[in-house]
């Protein structure tokens, strides 16, 4: 058995009974006095999510955002549909799909704020074209992985200084490591061993625009998606993660607009089966407010067992490869990030 354990497999039946029948119920809490931070929280998941935290009383929360005045309208939206919510909301720009707007991000949030007790990276894309980013990259698996990872790697500073502090007065629950939370999805399982590039030159290959038109377009996406597995697991193994909870968790299919893509037959199963924004979110806010094992990830609100593929020697060769590269990027993007990554190539 692998130091991941043995994985599962998820047959379509069992995924779609599982959206049938799962109960996630509504999270409870006070984050009276805690800081968090929500990527992709002006849209869908990210959105109800902020909701959520700011029904949970959060202090302050840290919107990452393209637009500034987008972003200022959501501001005032969440007041007015979270009307119990007194705290503060800073919004400060990333583009996630322009790598150099991220060290500069973290920089400017280290100044605004003292401390950062959640972040959920829940920011994501998904293209049915190839499409190459300005650093070069495509830009399902920059979004959905290069730049959230390296934007998780960066937050670990933060986060760890939080873990010094002391745990702010009257919250619930009273004690909370700080908590990293990628997101990830389902859909990890169901990528094929054939798929995964075979070169060490793991990201120059799952970015080209040979390998998008070899496979399906979704399976650059369920690729996407196993990568932020594999990120999880090691960045939770980091010594400079020692102190903060990681976490992925998976909101389920949710009615998005993946569905205009599909025919009525595929429309109709989509909304019988797909859960609102607002209930594959609770997953997310219930990740960050219990105890689980750094590196897991979680499903319906509950630890769950990753692939078998990501948990074979194959998949764990590929993780390895993955995060190697990976950290190669880190560094050339933000030199800072070599400190924190330190014994991690070597797991």
């Amino acid at each position: 058995m692998s130091k991941y354990g043995p994985g599962k497999s998820l047959p379509v039946g069992e995924f779609i009974w599982g959206h049938l029948t799962h109960e996630v119920p509504k999270p409870e809490g006070n984050l009276t006095g805690r800081t968090a931070l929500v990527t992709g929280a002006t849209s869908g998941l990210g959105w109800a999510t902020a909701q959520h935290l700011a029904r949970l009383n959060v202090s302050t929360l840290v919107f990452p955002v393209r637009s500034i005045k987008k972003g200022e309208q959501y501001v005032e939206k969440l007041h007015r549909e979270v009307p119990t919510f007194r705290g503060q909301v800073k919004l400060l720009e990333i583009d996630l799909s322009r790598l150099e707007t991220i060290p500069a991000f973290v920089a400017r949030l280290e100044h605004e704020v003292d401390r950062l007790d959640i972040a959920i990276l829940n920011a994501g894309s998904t293209k049915t074209k190839y499409t190459q980013t300005s650093n070069g990259f495509e830009e399902t698996i920059q979004v959905n992985a290069l730049a959230t990872g390296l934007l998780a790697v960066l937050l670990l500073s933060l986060l760890d200084k939080t873990a010094s502090m002391p745990q702010p007065a009257g919250a619930v629950p009273a004690q909370l490591k700080p908590q990293l939370e990628l997101v990830a999805s389902e859909v990890h399982f169901w990528v094929k061993p054939s798929s995964l590039p075979q070169s060490d030159n793991f990201i120059d290959e799952v970015c080209s625009e040979e390998y998008f038109n070899r496979i399906p377009f979704m399976e650059i996406y369920n690729i996407s998606k196993l990568l932020d597995v594999f990120l999880a697991r090691k960045i939770a193994a980091l010594p400079a993660a020692k102190n903060v909870q990681v976490t992925t968790a998976n909101p389920g299919l949710c009615k998005s607009a993946f569905r205009d893509d599909m025919g009525p037959v595929g429309a109709w199963l989509f909304n019988l089966i797909a859960w609102t924004a607002e209930f594959g979110s609770r997953t997310f806010v219930h990740a960050v407010l219990k105890e689980h094992p750094s590196g897991s990830y979680l499903s319906a609100g509950q630890v769950s067992p990753v692939a078998t593929l990501a948990c074979s020697p194959e998949g764990i060769a590929a993780e390895d490869r993955f995060f190697a590269d990976f950290a190669r990027l880190c560094e050339k993007y933000a030199p800072k990030s070599e400190a924190i990554l330190a014994d991690g190539t070597r797991q």
